[in-house]
């Protein structure tokens, strides 16, 4: 089986990097294939009622709505700046690497978006930042529940 295509979930951790460089070695050796990087940033519950908070920004309050893009804006823009340090990295090889960011669940995300980019292969850590796994056997883990429902080859590097 060739592997042109491989999405590597990236969460900003070790074992996310570990995931990376395999997916490297791997890219490597098929001539024309390209690495996917997806980083899912987690939504974050919020309340119904809208109430003000102080910009970081600016010190005036403004609604909280405007605060949350505030800072989804700000995730966004420290994720992008660390994986582009890594595509540069791996770039230097010659390998096609793309970047792609967005909200949600990560799970889901995953699983979406390797159907949408038809992903030969998916190259994931074991654990991720939470790391909720090595304490709570039973709930099992982002890598755990795509394993379960991927519908293409999948790599969990530990």
């Amino acid at each position: 089986m060739v592997f042109k295509t491989i999405l590597v979930p990236h969460d900003g951790s070790v074992m996310s990097d570990k995931a990376l460089g395999k997916a490297v070695e791997i890219a490597k050796l098929v001539k024309g294939s390209k690495i996917i990087i997806i980083h899912i940033i987690p939504e974050i519950p919020t309340p119904i009622f809208s109430k003000e908070i102080r910009s970081p920004k600016t010190d005036v309050r403004i609604p909280f709505s405007q605060y949350m893009v505030f800072l989804y804006e700000q995730m966004e823009s420290e994720i992008k700046e660390k994986l582009e340090e890594r595509k540069e990295k791996y770039g230097k090889s010659g390998l096609d690497i793309e970047i792609y960011i967005t909200i949600g669940k990560p799970t889901d995300k995953i699983l979406k978006y390797s159907t949408d980019r038809k992903a030969d292969l998916v190259v994931i850590g074991s654990i991720g930042v939470t790391g909720v796994s090595k304490f709570f056997k039973g709930l099992g883990s982002v890598s755990r529940s795509v394993s379960e429902k991927v519908s293409c080859p999948i790599l969990i590097v530990r």
